[in-house]
């Protein structure tokens, strides 16, 4: 078996570059991967105490308890589907007081919450609690819907207590009268609160803490309302529709993305559910489909077409770039534009080699993606080609093996195999027979997500070779 060996380094990494600019308004900090800021959560006694931190542009649902006592943290910073930053939501039990749950959300406007703690012959009971988002983002477009990647657990406690997604579009005001905004072992301060999350959805505001309930021209545009209901450990695609009730134009937007059921009350909260989430972005009608380019380099090796090179090369560390076109929740189409035989002038232009309704599989912030195309039409048609692709993107880092079976080839009855990889990073070592360490160091091999393999059972593909210090990574064929 021959292996094609390839150095470990990070240098030389070409970054992915995004194609889709558009015109429309986006949501803050769509992929959590800018700055990450002190979290103050809202009190109506003007807190200023930090309590955890969030994505800037959102508000995390942290809270400071009674004058700092039970500060509860609900959002923290996780690896994301592909990137290195997503917000993982929990609603967490009070240290002081097990059986007050908090609950854990992500909002554009501002998260509050109220309770009454009283001690009796039993304990400390709560009473008069409330609490959800008020406020938002300045905002005057339409939007088609709402999406984002997401993981989903639950605890033991509640393990049926749904996810809810909210968004709503809307101008004008509300105001609530006498909104008690803290929390306190007596009579909260009250406010006057604008923009509160039920007032602008109109929803019953029985059991709801507060007084009247008045509207300066406010006019509720557009919603989504949602739930997920199915726990995954794998990386899932949400996407839902806005509601539109009016031709109007928006003045403001708020997106909540609760781990638990938010309008269900503290009673329905479960201690240990979560979610997390990335890439969290609105979707307009009229966008470009997005996609992403990676710039790297190819390798081409064909023996029936180069006999007098022991490996069939012809063509090493060839700049090239591949392009990713997402076609649906688990799907993409694979482009290879301008592929040809060869390097430089003297190379056989082939065309574009384009695999559609590719498998794309996420997990640890890596994307697996698997392909098939049958009969290709390259070279003006005069080639026929088969052509499998399979191979990993992590971050900026991207490896794949195209294999293309010419299966018209006049070289060959049974067709010309014509071994293609791709990487972000160059090839900096031809292909050798394997041969004897005299170290001690045992030989390990790992495919791209980590997992250690059996040597006598490699099948073709980019594996990761060890033997003691040294680490390289190589191509079965």
């Amino acid at each position: 078996m021959k292996f094609l060996y390839k150095s470990m380094y990070s240098a030389l990494l070409m970054g992915a570059m995004g194609l889709n600019a558009t015109a429309q308004q986006q949501l803050p900090s769509v992929g959590f991967e800018g700055e990450w800021v002190n979290c103050v959560p809202w009190t109506s006694l003007d807190n200023t105490t930090v309590q955890g931190t969030e994505p800037e542009g959102w508000c995390v649902s942290n809270v400071i308890g009674m004058g700092g006592l039970g500060a509860t943290t609900v959002g923290s910073k996780v690896e994301g589907y592909n990137s290195e930053t997503a917000v993982k939501l929990t609603n967490m039990a009070n240290q002081y007081m097990k059986s007050q749950i908090i609950p854990a959300y992500l909002n554009l406007g501002t998260s509050w919450s109220t309770a009454v703690p009283k001690f009796g012959w039993t304990g400390i009971t709560v009473t008069n609690s409330d609490g959800g988002s008020f406020k938002g983002l300045e905002f005057t477009d339409r939007p088609k819907s709402l999406e984002f990647m997401y993981q989903r657990s639950r605890g033991t406690a509640k393990p049926n207590e749904k996810t809810t997604i909210v968004a709503y579009l809307w101008k004008g005001h509300w105001t609530q009268a006498d909104v008690p905004g803290n929390i306190i072992m007596g009579t909260p301060t009250t406010v006057t609160m604008t923009d509160r999350d039920r007032c602008v959805l109109g929803m019953s505001m029985d059991g709801c803490q507060g007084g009247n309930v008045t509207s300066e021209d406010g006019l509720l545009i557009g919603k989504i309302e949602a739930y997920i209901t199915e726990n995954t450990d794998e990386w899932t695609k949400f996407s839902a529709d806005f509601e539109y009730f009016s031709e109007e134009t928006p003045e403001y937007i708020n997106v909540i993305i609760s781990a638990g059921d938010y309008f269900g009350g503290a009673d329905a909260v479960g201690e240990g559910n979560s979610l997390v989430v990335d890439d969290v972005r609105l979707v307009y009608d009229n966008e470009e489909v997005k996609s992403e380019k990676y710039a790297g380099y190819l390798n081409i090796y064909c023996k029936d077409l180069n006999p007098d090179d022991p490996e069939g090369t012809l063509a090493k560390n060839s700049a090239a770039t591949i392009e990713i076109i997402p076609t649906g929740e688990n799907t993409c189409t694979f482009k290879l534009p301008n592929f040809a035989l060869g390097d430089g002038d003297g190379a056989m232009q082939l065309g574009d080699i384009v695999v559609e309704n590719v498998t794309v599989t996420g997990k640890d912030g890596v994307k697996t993606f698997s392909g098939v195309t049958k009969d290709l039409k390259l070279m003006s048609d005069m080639i026929l080609a088969d052509v499998t692709i399979k191979g990993t993107i992590t971050g900026d880092v991207a490896d794949m093996t195209i294999d293309v079976i010419w299966t018209n080839s006049p070289l060959n009855e049974e067709g010309t195999p014509i071994y293609v990889t791709f990487t972000t990073n160059p090839v900096t070592s031809g292909i050798t027979d394997i041969t004897v360490d005299n170290s001690n160091a045992p030989v390990e091999f790992y495919n791209l997500q980590g997992v250690r393999v059996n040597a006598d059972n490699l099948t073709p593909g980019i594996y990761v070779r060890r033997q003691g210090s040294q680490v390289s990574k190589v191509l079965v064929k």
